[in-house]
């Protein structure tokens, strides 16, 4: 028996929420160094300290799921950007609860002197800051993967920011192209399950989700997975909009790529959120990501790379966080 706990805490953001549209994608400097910073590995999730309009030691959540970069409205009133036109949004995330949002703020955002945002979204973080048990003073989504190469470094817990204009992978790790790249991080991936069958999904890959595998309800009604979620007991997770319920499973194999996991543990949402792209199965987070030594991602070309750890396979058949009895 599965007891409740905290896990798989997703940020993802709903694309067409008014006060977030409104955010526009800056135009980035393309000529400079590599930039390397470490990144605080906290119960699975990726911590950035990030320069906000000269004030060093802010800490963002890198979270590619989410749709636009976000500053934390408290964080927000505390260098005198006082929010304004505060409304309560819902289906922002994953959860049932509403999110305070208000409209988009000018901001200057680095990293190692580099700028990587000119604008955020302004939206209350307070109740996921306490759930996390870490600070954050903002979020780092998608549209700051989308102009730059960002590797992430699992074994030394070290972000490289570089230019994607000039770079060029020539290490041995297996390229996978993205089936979008103007609005998700998402690859093609096969499910194999305890019938023999395999099956062909887009998952979106979530950095703001500490799972492996998360499946969206109507996936699996309709690719009549249900037999792999046994267990009909729910466990609570929390995300952006609050306590949401999932199922635990196992999957046969996942194949990404030329990178096979095998007996996957995987989780089921109990109802489809209102943040699920048309057409994803599902996304993946980093206890799947974790097991790489390093994930590129090269958004602006269109591909992630996946870089495994010498001599070594993916070792998933754990759960995103230990199961309390």
């Amino acid at each position: 028996m599965f007891g409740s706990l905290l896990l798989a805490m997703s940020t993802t953001l709903v694309p067409q929420s008014p006060p977030i549209a409104r955010v526009a994608p800056m135009v980035p400097a393309q000529r400079f160094s590599p930039v390397s910073v470490p990144f605080d590995y906290f119960n699975r999730h990726i911590f950035i300290t990030v320069t906000l309009n000269g004030t060093p030691g802010m800490v963002f959540l890198l979270d590619s799921g989410t749709s636009s970069n976000i500053l934390n409205m408290n964080t927000a009133a505390a260098m005198g950007l006082q929010p304004v036109s505060i409304q309560q949004e819902k289906g922002l995330g994953l959860g049932s609860g509403k999110v305070y949002v208000a409209a988009a703020k000018d901001i200057d955002a680095r990293i190692g002197g580099v700028q990587i945002a000119n604008l955020m979204a302004v939206v209350d973080l307070k109740d996921l800051d306490q759930r996390f048990g870490h600070r954050i003073d903002g979020i780092l989504g998608f549209p700051f993967l989308q102009h730059f190469v960002v590797e992430l470094d699992f074994e030394k817990h070290v972000l490289t920011l570089m230019p994607s204009k000039r770079y060029l992978y020539r290490g041995p790790g297996d390229t996978l192209f993205l089936t979008s790249r103007s609005t998700a991080t998402s690859i093609p991936v096969m499910l194999g399950t305890v019938d023999h069958m395999q099956r062909q999904v887009k998952v979106e890959i979530d950095t703001g989700s500490d799972v492996t595998l998360l499946l969206y309800p109507h996936y699996v009604h309709g690719a009549h997975l249900e037999g792999i979620f046994l267990s009909k007991l729910s466990q609570q997770a929390y995300g952006l909009g609050g306590y949401f319920l999932m199922q635990y499973g196992i999957l046969n194999s996942l194949l990404m790529g030329r990178t096979e996991a095998s007996h996957l543990t995987v989780f089921k949402l109990q109802s489809d959120p209102a943040a699920a792209r048309t057409g994803f199965a599902g996304v993946i987070g980093n206890s799947l990501l974790d097991q790489f030594s390093k994930v590129v991602f090269d958004v602006p070309r269109g591909h992630v790379i996946f870089e495994l750890k010498p001599s070594s396979q993916v070792s998933a058949n754990r759960p995103a966080v230990p199961l309390i009895p």
